[in-house]
């Protein structure tokens, strides 16, 4: 008897050090895949400064550059925010809307990031007016954009 419980228990531990082997080589691979595709965390100097700014952005450009510094901070409700101040501009500055569209041309993450800021956060009022927008004056090379509005 005292010799199956050795032979189990020398088993069992050898269980144990495969698997624990194996999560350290998960870990490792992870952590090289995270630092391969560039992903950072968001710091809360960062996310406080974006909250700060988000609301005051104005136009096109000023998003942009805000999505460029704080893309990681992009959740929880600074990505509400980010929702409402793109709303205000496709709704009642509809006329910047070919600044937008060269800004998705030139960076796809932007076009994302702006799609996906295009949902259930932007007010009723403003979501009927940028549909409208996009109905009525929808340019040539902004198809996407306003196929995308439409079909939400």
């Amino acid at each position: 008897m005292r010799r199956r419980f050795v032979f189990f228990w020398l088993h069992m531990r050898a269980i144990l050090l495969l698997g624990g082997a194996l999560a350290v080589l998960l870990a490792l691979t992870l952590t090289t895949y995270i630092r391969a595709e560039g992903l950072k965390t968001c710091a809360s100097t960062e996310s406080r400064q974006a909250r700060r700014e988000v609301s005051h952005l104005g136009d096109w450009e000023s998003v942009y550059r805000s999505f460029q510094r704080f893309e990681s901070c992009d959740h929880g409700k600074l990505s509400e925010e980010y929702s409402y101040a793109i709303s205000r501009l496709l709704a009642h500055h509809w006329e910047q809307v070919d600044v937008l569209l060269g800004l998705a041309a030139r960076d796809q993450e932007f076009k994302r990031f702006v799609l996906r800021h295009i949902n259930e956060n932007i007010p009723e009022e403003e979501a009927q007016l940028i549909i409208g927008n996009s109905r009525q004056h929808c340019p040539s090379q902004g198809e996407w954009l306003c196929r995308a509005i439409v079909d939400y």
